[in-house]
């Protein structure tokens, strides 16, 4: 059996109702100096989230025949990561809105926000220290490794695409959007969950390998669609702005395609827009303009970049459909088994 999108939703709404009871007992909820601290650290993760982070290392430790006990606290500890992650992502990026919300740094300033996110990431270390109680030192460690090698990963990711608009250096290609792509996204929403997940469970070396290359095709798959719905989807579904990628310059498969496939004139014109800063940015110069952003959607849509885009990320996915099938004799059967199966299919026909 092979889960629904709406058993999929299901379980991604479970795991969240669970990782946010970890969430709450995880934050401080005293009168302690910074208590403005640590309320605003639970604006995000109380937000409508996907949670598919812990939800993917949960169904990977129960399908391995893992106790949930043995991962629910290191769940809601990379759910907090992300977060993190998120409060700093919008502050760089300058965007707006974040799961149909103002973002942090717009309600409270920037200072506030950065240290929230700071202060996120401080609190993740001793939940993961204490595993060593729960699974013991081995597994804990191992645990601590992988999550110290995730958060190196997403900064040299982020720092690719944030040196890419600051020069806008519109040179990198595919491959080179694959590579960041891996570092920045892959490693953190889908690599370290299903490998924590699988430490948790106590799996061999060999099993890990053979997860990794069923989650390194579905975390690119997964960023591939993210970037086209960015461009497509509905907005008030997506929880973000329409067309904020165009509006931030970021390198996505469709732009690059579309850059390379402009003639010189439109190819100049494009870039002349991209050097610009989007409206609001902190130091900003000049900034984009609603018919400029439109002129890139229009260069776009014109070159055909959004199929090619969508035939890219289902080849990865068939690749991560593959891994998977080589797996499955790991698997428990069960939901948990089944949550994962179904998300491959998943990840390249949502449309959130």
């Amino acid at each position: 059996m092979t889960a629904t999108p709406d058993t999929i939703d299901a379980y991604l709404e479970t795991c969240r109702a669970l990782v946010a009871e970890e969430i709450l007992d995880l934050v401080p909820r005293d009168d302690r100096p910074g208590a403005l601290l640590y309320e605003l650290m639970l604006d995000y993760p109380l937000r409508a989230g996907k949670a598919l982070r812990p939800a993917l290392c949960i169904a990977t430790c129960r399908a391995l025949g893992g106790h949930l006990e043995n991962v629910a606290r290191t769940a809601a500890v990379l759910e907090l990561y992300h977060n993190a992650f998120l409060i700093h992502d919008d502050v760089e990026d300058g965007s707006e809105k974040r799961r149909n919300e103002d973002t942090l740094h717009r309600l409270h300033g920037v200072p506030i926000a950065v240290n929230v996110g700071d202060g996120m990431l401080a609190l993740t270390m001793q939940p993961l220290l204490e595993n060593i109680e729960t699974i013991g030192l081995g597994r804990a460690l191992r645990i601590l490794e992988i999550v110290a090698r995730m958060a190196r990963e997403s900064a040299e990711g982020q720092m690719m695409e944030l040196d890419w608009i600051r020069r806008s250096d519109w040179s990198p290609d595919d491959r080179d959007y694959v590579r960041m792509v891996f570092k920045k996204t892959c490693w953190y929403t889908f690599l370290t969950p299903i490998l924590v997940g699988a430490v948790a469970a106590g799996a061999s070396e060999a099993q890990a390998g053979r997860l990794a290359r069923f989650a390194i095709p579905l975390g690119i798959a997964f960023q591939i669609q993210d970037d086209i719905l960015n461009l497509t989807a509905d907005e008030a579904r997506m929880g973000k702005e329409l067309a904020g990628d165009l509006w931030e310059g970021k390198h996505t498969l469709m732009l690059i395609h579309a850059i390379r496939e402009a003639t010189p004139s439109e190819r100049s014109e494009a870039l002349g827009v991209l050097k610009k800063d989007r409206p609001g940015a902190p130091g900003a110069g000049a900034v984009k303009s609603p018919d400029e952003v439109a002129f890139l959607q229009d260069l776009i849509d014109r070159s055909e970049a959004i199929p090619r885009a969508q035939a890219a990320a289902r080849k990865r996915a068939r690749r991560a459909a593959r891994s998977f099938e080589e797996t499955r004799a790991d698997w428990r059967p069960g939901p948990h088994r089944d949550f994962l199966a179904g998300l491959v299919e998943f990840v390249v026909g949502r449309d959130w």
